[in-house]
């Protein structure tokens, strides 16, 4: 995989895509970018469209090259081998299964879609644990419902884009939380939006256990601080929590959180804590390096909450990340992976790295 960074503002984002696309031993074409105004369907989708190679990708709030994180700019990547390319634009819309010896499909998704977990669940309903999935959610972290997925057909929103190649690869995922409370039950909820937990609103049952197990105080003005360090851990049977992220409280005491939160499911409440968190990241790098070729391309999506919540230690855990040389990746809004066994997963405040072969 060869891959550069290059400037979003006049030509240069155009002029390194076609001269990629021009290259004859670059297969497929895969683009990490920052939003700006640079990125409108105006902007770029002639020359997506007039590209021969199979181009996907999305719009992140970082993008990580280098070691660094990068606030503006792009990373394209040329492949050396011919994704298959798809676009879902409906929760409901029939995958077509005939990816034969493909190994690892990259997923992204417009983090704001109504039907963003849906996409995900069909995915897997379809292809089920022959492959191993690595993506995640794309878009600005404001809430700008843009067009954020890279596509042969364009730009577009509200939709998931799905590249499957024919490249082993293996998976870590951690994300270094741990309980203070719980187990709560989801009581009412529907998809993102948190209704009910133990039969109160969410709000207030969320707001009593921060100060019952905490020494800080949840208010309308610091829920977004706190939230940010207190997310929400689904419970699985022998795994990791599922964390899911609230972000937003609405009139009625309702939590909108980034990913599903099913109804009668059981959750507790997490804290985080610099040290857990930055060892997650080194261990979710070990486990995909573990058995990986030396030339394996090296692939990472961190969920742009937990560097908001490290802050200034964010750099120890872009480090662990980036222990080899050549790592790409982005800041998401949710993280999508498995290992090849597991089910299929949205995750939130979780890093998630890839080792894939032969890219």
């Amino acid at each position: 995989m060869e891959a550069v960074y290059c400037r979003t503002t006049g030509s240069e984002f155009h002029t390194t895509l076609r001269e990629f696309d021009a290259d004859p031993d670059i297969d497929g074409l895969l683009v990490l970018a920052t939003p700006d105004d640079a990125f409108t369907p105006a902007a770029v989708d002639e020359t997506l469209r007039g590209l021969s190679t199979p181009v996907f990708g999305g719009l992140f709030p970082k993008v990580i090259y280098d070691g660094a994180a990068h606030a503006d700019g792009a990373v394209v990547a040329g492949l050396d081998v011919e994704p298959t390319v798809e676009t879902i634009t409906a929760a409901d819309e029939p995958l077509e299964a005939d990816a034969d010896g493909d190994e690892t499909a990259f997923v992204f998704v417009d983090a704001y879609a109504d039907a963003g977990d849906q996409f995900v669940q069909q995915l897997f309903n379809t292809y089920g644990v022959e492959y191993t999935y690595i993506g995640g959610g794309a878009g600005t972290f404001d809430g700008d419902t843009r067009h954020c997925l890279f596509t042969p057909e364009g730009l577009v929103g509200d939709a998931a884009v799905v590249a499957m190649v024919a490249a082993e690869s293996t998976i870590g995922v951690e994300h270094g939380w741990t309980d203070i409370g719980g187990p709560f039950e989801i009581t009412a909820a529907d998809g993102r939006r948190l209704e009910t937990l133990d039969g109160q609103p969410a709000y207030d049952r969320y707001a009593a256990i921060i100060d019952a197990e905490t020494d800080r105080t949840v208010t309308t003005e610091t829920f977004a601080e706190i939230a940010t360090s207190h997310p929400f851990g689904i419970s699985r049977l022998g795994a990791e929590r599922i964390v899911r992220d609230p972000f937003a409280v609405d009139d009625d005491g309702s939590l909108q959180c980034f990913g599903d939160l099913p109804e009668g499911e059981f959750v507790h409440i997490l804290q985080g804590d610099p040290e857990t968190l930055v060892a997650a990241a080194d261990h979710a790098h070990a486990a995909a390096s573990e058995g990986a070729h030396t030339d394996s391309a090296m692939v990472t999506f961190d969920c742009l909450s937990r560097a908001q919540y490290l802050d200034a230690d964010f750099d120890r855990e872009l480090a662990a990340l980036s222990q080899t040389a050549n790592t790409i990746g982005a800041l998401t809004i949710g993280e999508i992976a498995n290992d090849g066994r597991g089910h299929l997963e949205y995750y939130n405040k979780t890093a998630v790295v890839g080792a894939i072969d032969g890219l």
